[in-house]
């Protein structure tokens, strides 16, 4: 009888929570990305970049092997890599920024979105925590960033990893790209319904996310249309990768989920031939997000790479 009484209060609560203000998801949200970041002993700073306060989390940031720069994609956060993160041997000096336009670093319309200028910042970042040389790792719109990186600081950049990375024109566009040709997005929220939509495209193995929190980020999502609409407008027509990714020199890894609906799988044989020292792995029933989705796999797989 004890124990039926308290799941009744358990599962009361919980409908209270969730029939609360957005604003409550969101303040959930925030507290287990924090929560999560101390568990796995991320440290939380801001940096100095320019004119802007970067914020970031970092681990073993003393006495480490190797230094690991984490970077997330359009409309994403430093979150998102948390879980994957944890999966990485402890002796990596891991570095995980929110980019210009995103989470804690915030937005200003007088930045540039363009990814070189996000390369840039990034290169400034390490001078600031004195790493010379660091593995580049990003997801779709960071995967770019990456590219980018490595093209622009090839001294500075040991490899690179790219997870489903935006910037190749593919032969098999997604709905979502054509919608993108159209001068559509779908990353440009009105209604909680139009969230519920693209964060269905998103990931064939989402992680369980409680209803009133996917409420809230569709109201954060809201809050934020005009800046998403003026960082995709920077970051989608400049320093694209077509005809440049033999300018990449140092060895990579391609990851790409072939349940992708945001970025066609069929770009990934064209990363990998454009890029002499690439290797390509595709995760059977995964789409846009592997370090979300199957976060052990997808970091079992990048330390082979690493350790190779």
């Amino acid at each position: 009888m004890k124990k039926f009484l308290v799941t009744l209060l358990v599962l009361g609560f919980a409908a209270w929570l969730a029939s609360l203000h957005p604003r409550v998801g969101l303040a959930f949200y925030d507290a287990v990305g924090a929560a999560e970041a101390k568990l796995y002993g991320f440290e939380k700073s801001f940096v100095r970049i320019d004119d802007m306060e970067m914020a970031i989390y970092e681990r073993n940031a003393h006495n480490a092997d190797e230094t690991l720069i984490l970077l997330h994609g359009y409309t994403a956060s430093k979150e998102l890599w948390l879980r994957f993160a944890n999966q990485l041997n402890k002796r990596y000096h891991v570095i995980i920024p929110d980019l210009a336009g995103h989470g804690e670093t915030g937005y200003f319309s007088g930045w540039s979105y363009r990814a070189s200028a996000q390369a840039d910042r990034i290169a400034q970042l390490m001078n600031t925590l004195n790493v010379e040389q660091a593995t580049i790792i990003g997801n779709s719109m960071g995967g770019l960033i990456a590219a980018n990186f490595a093209i622009m600081y090839p001294l500075k950049t040991h490899k690179i990893v790219v997870f489903n990375p935006a910037g190749v024109t593919p032969p098999e566009p997604t709905e979502t790209e054509q919608m993108f040709s159209r001068g559509e997005s779908l990353f440009e929220i009105d209604s909680t319904a139009e969230f519920f939509e693209f964060y269905d495209r998103t990931m064939a193995q989402p992680p369980f996310v409680p209803q009133f929190v996917l409420r809230g980020m569709a109201e954060r999502y809201r809050e934020r249309k005009a800046n998403y609409a003026h960082i995709a407008q920077d970051f989608r027509f400049h320093d694209q990768l077509d005809n440049r990714l033999g300018l990449i020199r140092v060895p990579t890894l391609i990851i790409w989920g072939d349940q992708d609906r945001i970025l066609s799988p069929s770009a990934a044989p064209l990363w990998h031939q454009g890029i002499r020292q690439s290797e390509l792995t595709i995760f059977n029933g995964i789409g846009h997000m592997p370090m979300v989705e199957v976060p052990q796999q997808a970091a079992q797989r990048v330390t082979e790479f690493l350790e190779h």
